[in-house]
């Protein structure tokens, strides 16, 4: 069967993730101030990658002995001459091309008899305009819903929701299909200075944790944690290496070293493999420890990722977010850069309790900080996550593209949605104009790059 796997996107001038946010999607849009506006641009030229559920897709029905094309596209250049002769159509879900998703839904069913289907994380949680624009939808990881249904003919008349069992047996997947996307675009992540060839990976699926009150990573892949062998992940690393030359890995497992026993026999088998590979993460600042930290450094790890949200631990508790003590989290983060790995920090405004006053102290303490990186975005409540009851009455927007991470969705009892983009731009202005970020980390770490 010829499949046509389609990306598409709305026409934005910031960068456009479908695989972030638990594959529900952000727009890197910082604010309308000259630092944030910079910024903005700078991520866009910077970082790209298409959803990882989209590639692995790719490579399981390839497996099976279908001709698969992968095509990325924004909603104006694509060209409905590119579905000749195919016979079914899967179309990737974000909430923040939503509406485009549905536009080329509509599109596809009445210019072309060509099936549809929708699959991710949100056509698993908001399927109804998917639907009732005419395409199928499958809830759930669809690389496993391939794996579980091989006649895929029954595709062709599908209507309705599908759903894919969860599968703890991660090994068994193929290796994502990187040699086809390669071919039209190369992913990207050129921050930190870093040259190499890039590809996003995963190790672990599934979190756990409280917060997904609010969180969006368990709504697809579950809260029980899933893991791949160290070796079957040091045998995949090997293979982009060898056949794209791939030596820059960013693990987009939802919370990466939440196993400390799987953590390090990762570590041991990337070390035991003799391969120099350099790797970021983002996990949680209570799952590293000296002993950790050490292994991941000689392993190749070389920027973490960590949420601190705000430094108001009663704000937090306020949606089911717990961390470490600020004290802890500034030791652990020097004891990081100490070792030559670069920090960012992620913080959020808006959070329920959040005043205009506890912004600006969190802003004080990312300062305090002074981490390599600092991202600042807004609470959003999603759909589909136990919170979004709370907040579904209070939307100002009914346009799901509107969902950001960086702008007020909802009717805030503390912050109007000027005042919050106020403050996204002082508190990108605030911190990377100053002279102890631009050459105590910007500057000093691109010297020790060359």
């Amino acid at each position: 069967m010829l499949i046509t796997i389609i990306d598409i996107y709305s026409v934005k001038n910031a960068r456009i993730s479908k695989d972030t946010n638990g594959a529900f999607g952000t727009i890197n849009d910082y604010g309308d101030g000259f630092i944030a506006k910079l910024l903005t641009r700078v991520k866009a030229k910077s970082v790209d990658w298409p959803p990882l559920y989209s590639v692995y897709s790719t490579a399981v029905l390839r497996k099976q002995g279908h001709n698969v094309k992968f095509i990325r596209s924004t909603i104006d250049q694509f060209e409905l001459s590119s579905l000749r002769d195919v016979e079914l159509c899967l179309v990737t879900s974000s909430i923040v091309c939503y509406e485009t998703e549905v536009q080329l839904i509509k599109l596809i069913k009445e210019k072309s008899n060509v099936p549809v289907g929708v699959m991710g994380s949100v056509a698993t949680s908001i399927p109804a305009p998917y639907l009732e624009a005419g395409a199928f939808v499958i809830s759930g990881e669809p690389e496993f819903f391939f794996k579980q249904h091989l006649d895929l003919d029954a595709l062709k008349s599908a209507d309705g929701i599908l759903k894919a069992e969860i599968d703890s047996n991660l090994d068994q997947l193929e290796f994502p299909a990187w040699d086809l996307v390669f071919q039209d675009t190369k992913p990207r992540y050129k921050l930190l200075g870093l040259g190499e060839v890039f590809l996003p990976i995963l190790a672990t699926r599934g979190c756990p944790y409280s917060c997904y009150h609010y969180c969006t990573y368990p709504l697809q892949q579950g809260r029980k944690l899933r893991t791949r062998s160290a070796q079957n992940i040091v045998a995949e690393m090997s293979h982009w290496q060898d056949t794209l030359g791939v030596s820059l890995f960013m693990f987009r497992d939802p919370v990466f070293s939440i196993n400390r026993t799987h953590t390090i026999n990762l570590c041991e088998e990337i070390i035991a493999s003799g391969r120099r590979f350099r790797f970021i993460i983002e996990t949680h600042l209570k799952n590293l420890d000296p002993e950790r930290i050490e292994l991941l450094k000689k392993a190749g790890l070389v920027m973490v990722k960590v949420g601190i949200e705000s430094v108001d631990t009663e704000i937090l508790g306020g949606v089911k977010r717990y961390s470490i003590k600020s004290d802890e989290q500034i030791q652990k983060i020097q004891l990081l850069e100490s070792h030559g790995i670069a920090v960012t920090c992620f913080y959020m405004f808006g959070l329920p309790k959040d005043t205009e006053e506890s912004c600006k102290k969190t802003i004080e303490y990312a300062k305090k900080i002074n981490s390599y990186g600092a991202q600042f975005s807004v609470f959003t409540p999603y759909p589909g996550t136990p919170i979004f009851a709370e907040y579904k009455d209070k939307l100002l927007t009914r346009s799901h593209e509107d969902f950001t991470q960086w702008h007020l969705v909802f009717k805030h009892d503390n912050i109007s949605p000027k005042k919050m983009r106020q403050l996204l731009n002082m508190a990108y202005s605030r911190y990377y104009a100053r002279f102890s970020w631009f050459f105590g980390k910007f500057v000093k770490k691109l010297l020790k790059r060359r």
